[in-house]
């Protein structure tokens, strides 16, 4: 039942844990300087947005492979 459940939640970590990788090795780290929960969570909000259009960018634009 463990391996299962671990079967289950591990398609879930992985995917997270890419995303939380790249934020902490490209995008500035995993240290938020600011004073306060609301501002923090805002730069937090931030750097997901980034994300989401670096991402968008990504999967949108035609690489060059598929046109030649």
């Amino acid at each position: 039942a463990q391996q299962h459940t671990n079967q289950r939640r591990s398609r879930i970590r992985a995917r997270v844990e890419h995303i939380f990788g790249h934020q902490a090795m490209a995008m500035g780290g995993t240290l938020i300087r600011t004073i306060g929960q609301i501002r923090a969570r805002a730069k937090i909000g931030l750097k997901n947005l980034a994300y989401n259009f670096q991402r968008f960018l990504v999967l949108t634009t035609v690489s060059r492979e598929q046109t030649v």
